[in-house]
């Protein structure tokens, strides 16, 4: 599902030592839960929950860890994730690392999202990965109180909320609004407070709840056409987002 980024998630029994070695390719990666040393060309770096770091293809490190053990994610940036890094002016062959509120907040996510069944899954992890770049490369400043988004990016989200239940990507949808995929991702959450992935999933959600009421469809039927694995799956995220269950919600039972 996610081979274009080789993305993983590697938990680590406490008090490991990992030998020296180097990846065959540039690798980013999120710590998401404990804490470890790393040594990199004879540095020690100490990493927390919510330290990212860019690792180069064939630089040696090695880490050490902590009591606790740690949960780490890693995947490989593409191309031009990687050119956009440089024009940013991001040290990349100094093996740059930063910790910061905002990786703590996308490394939940993203770990989260990974959990997930959907056919939508890969578009959210997708949005999480371009928003880690955009923070790594530069730092995160805050939208102006009463700032209304670029007409762009308003089409962005017309164009989302169209194809909400086709499998889009966010390549297709950048593609669509002229912008860099980095840029589409750390704007519309900035502006909207709510990533692509999590729209798109709220708006299949909405369609399901539509169909529950106007129409005599099954709930696994109105599950698969909506891009729900299975009835369970859209129980759990019915739930989640409305408080009932789906069958409450056509019947018109309260929340409990």
């Amino acid at each position: 599902m996610f081979a274009l980024h080789e993305l993983r998630v590697r938990n680590y029994p406490a008090q490991m030592p990992m030998k020296a070695h180097a990846h065959d390719a540039d690798c980013l990666s999120v710590l998401v839960r404990g804490a470890f040393t790393e040594r990199v060309g004879g540095r020690a770096r100490d990493y927390v929950r919510g330290h990212a770091a860019f690792l180069p293809a064939g630089v040696v490190h090695s880490q050490t860890f902590g009591a606790g053990g740690a949960t780490q994610i890693l995947f490989r940036p593409l191309p031009d994730w990687i050119d956009y890094l440089s024009d940013c002016g991001t040290p990349l062959s100094d093996s740059p690392h930063a910790n910061a509120p905002i990786f703590r907040q996308l490394g939940d996510r993203l770990f989260a999202e990974v959990a997930r069944e959907d056919r939508y899954s890969a578009l959210a992890c997708e949005g999480i990965l371009l928003e880690i770049v955009a923070a790594f490369g530069r730092r995160e400043r805050a939208v102006r109180p009463g700032r209304s988004p670029p007409p762009w990016l308003r089409r962005v989200r017309d164009y989302v909320h169209e194809h909400a239940l086709a499998p889009i990507g966010l390549k297709e949808i950048a593609r669509a609004a002229a912008r860099h995929e980095v840029h589409v991702a750390r704007e519309f959450r900035r502006f909207f407070g709510i990533s692509i992935g999590e729209l798109a999933r709220r708006l299949r959600t909405e369609e399901a709840a539509r169909l529950l009421l106007s129409s005599r469809s099954s709930i696994s039927d109105v599950a698969l056409h909506c891009g729900f694995s299975s009835h369970s799956h859209l129980c759990r995220e019915f739930r989640a987002r409305f408080g009932v269950t789906p069958s409450e919600y056509r019947s018109g039972l309260p929340a409990a």
